[in-house]
């Protein structure tokens, strides 16, 4: 700190992480034959989950971490929003703990991002993101729609400080929001 041009502000920045939940796109009806897993985007959802990539190029947001579950839905809204943002493969990973995950699992997903990575796009299901956005923000978000958006910041060095209504509840954002 001896550098009188370094400002606490800029200390602060260093420290903040920003988190996006993502739910994934619109999918097809669930039917028999079709295990849930395997369900894809309709139109829609490709083109929502496009919308989405384009939206967060937009907001120059360079995600350093993206993590969705093994669903085909998710797995193809996270291909949809690289399309946009050129996050490298190594940086990407299906986690079989996102599929049907519980608050307290996505907490422990969350943690174990590592310190290093300032920035994480987690795609994955309702009622989750709902849940665990709330748990860790204290704010009510309440349904998100298929391909919406929770932006929440992290005012902490690691991820895996995060812990019940420690975070920072920025916005929702629905596909219908981007224009």
């Amino acid at each position: 700190m001896n550098n009188p041009n370094f400002t606490y502000k800029q200390l602060f920045n260093q420290m903040v992480k920003d988190l996006y939940l993502i739910r994934h796109g619109e999918a097809e009806e669930a039917t028999s034959g079709l295990k849930d897993v395997e369900r894809q985007l309709t139109a829609k959802g490709l083109q929502d989950a496009s919308k989405v990539g384009m939206y967060l190029k937009q907001k120059e947001f360079h995600p350093d971490i993206m993590l969705h579950s093994i669903a085909q839905r998710t797995t193809e809204t996270m291909y949809r929003i690289n399309e946009q943002l050129g996050v490298k493969k190594d940086h990407i990973e299906a986690s079989e703990d996102i599929y049907e995950a519980s608050a307290r699992i996505m907490l422990r997903v969350i943690s174990e991002i590592p310190a290093e990575m300032r920035s994480a796009i987690i795609i994955c299901h309702n009622p989750a993101i709902t849940y665990i956005s709330e748990y860790i923000t204290g704010s009510e978000v309440g349904y998100v729609q298929a391909a919406g958006m929770v932006h929440i910041q992290i005012p902490f060095s690691s991820w895996s400080e995060v812990s019940e209504k420690n975070c920072d509840f920025i916005e929702y954002i629905s596909p219908d929001d981007i224009q």
